[in-house]
């Protein structure tokens, strides 16, 4: 089988990037398979699928001279199955391709960028057009799907396929950072922006901080929001028990991970922005680490509630406090939730996604 697929980046620092990167490394191992990058993304090295960089630059609206470059867009490919990992603007590249090669096409559409398009003038014409002309739309949540059919009004099947996580990269022998060792800490990580919900965390943390033992709240990640935290932690006066660390990646953030006794990420819906799954949950469980969240986006998919995490209802600071307070003072809990979150990341290992979506593949070249 001669599967194409099509992407924005591979840069596993960030989400999108990781996805690709993963599920290609996995999928070069079954199939034969072509990576199609931006012309400006980096040439990564050591990669174990083949790239061509020839796409055109990513663009945000169809409001856009370089829009012109994908409407005359054509890449002659012997394939049997294109597939735009992502909405748009590359699943248009995607539909136009499989048309020209008269190859079947699996859509993408992983939270956010499933739905706004469509909410947007030109973009829902062509997002339509995509969605109508593709062979399957595959999303990593229940949530994603329902909205996405609700906004879109598609007929082409939904198929939720959950993204999965590099399971043996959390397993290595990392030991944790010592510097956190005689404090309970809590770790968020993700982008420094409104949607990611890190200023409940902060306002639950001020408020029970008196019945909690000597704690530490580590927040990954960089963005906009950073000074806005920062300047909030002052205020409610537990700016010394908030710490920054930025962006981190490769073991410094395994280690990271391990360090934690709980992971906390309380994400919301703002403008239709919402979380489609959130890998870092299962990289939080690969690392046995019990989870509290909010039930925002595709979270349930992502987190079983009582089972790996606690999950309480989307901007509930009271909720929040409550929950912060029972794993903290439970240990026998916070270890059953991380073993069973632990197993679910180890069936959520890339190997086991990536082969969901050649089943996939498979089935719509057999019977469509």
């Amino acid at each position: 089988m001669k599967v194409l697929i099509i992407s924005p980046t591979n840069n596993s620092l960030n989400g999108y990037g990781n996805i690709t990167h993963e599920l290609a490394s996995f999928l070069a191992t079954k199939v034969d398979l072509t990576v199609l990058l931006p012309i400006n993304e980096p040439r990564l090295k050591n990669l174990k699928y083949k790239v061509d960089y020839c796409l055109p630059n990513y663009i945000s609206t169809a409001k856009n001279l370089q829009m012109l470059s994908y409407l005359s867009y054509s890449y002659k490919a012997d394939v049997n199955i294109i597939h735009s990992l992502f909405e748009f603007p590359y699943d248009f590249l995607a539909a136009r391709v499989a048309l020209q090669n008269k190859s079947k096409l699996v859509v993408g559409a992983q939270g956010t960028f499933a739905v706004t398009p469509s909410l947007k003038w030109p973009e829902k014409y062509l997002v339509k057009w995509v969605y109508d002309h593709a062979n399957a739309i595959v999303v990593p949540s229940v949530f994603t799907m329902e909205k996405l059919v609700q906004i879109t009004r598609t007929k082409t099947p939904v198929t939720v396929i959950h993204n999965g996580v590099n399971f043996d990269r959390f397993q290595k022998k990392i030991p944790p950072n010592k510097q956190y060792k005689d404090k309970l800490v809590f770790l968020t990580v993700g982008g420094l922006k409104n949607r990611k919900g890190q200023d409940l965390v902060i306002k639950a943390l001020s408020k029970v901080r008196g019945k909690l033992p000597p704690f530490t709240y580590l927040i990954v990640g960089k963005g906009s929001w950073e000074d806005y935290l920062s300047r909030l932690a002052k205020d409610l006066k537990i700016a010394d028990k908030v710490i920054f660390l930025g962006e981190k990646n490769g073991n410094e953030l395994v280690s990271i991970y391990k360090s934690a006794d709980i992971y906390i990420h309380t994400p919301r819906m703002v403008n239709w922005n919402f979380e489609g799954f959130g890998i870092v949950y299962l990289e939080a469980s690969a690392c046995h680490k019990p989870i509290i969240s909010t039930d925002s986006g595709g979270i349930r998919d992502a987190v079983i509630a009582n089972k790996t995490g606690l999950i309480v209802p989307e901007n509930d600071e009271n909720g929040l406090e409550e929950a912060i307070l029972t794993l903290a003072n439970n240990h026998h809990l916070r270890k059953s939730l991380g073993e069973n979150g632990q197993k679910y990341a180890k069936a959520h290992d890339w190997s086991k996604i990536g082969q969901q979506f050649i089943n996939l593949y498979e089935n719509i070249i057999k019977y469509d």
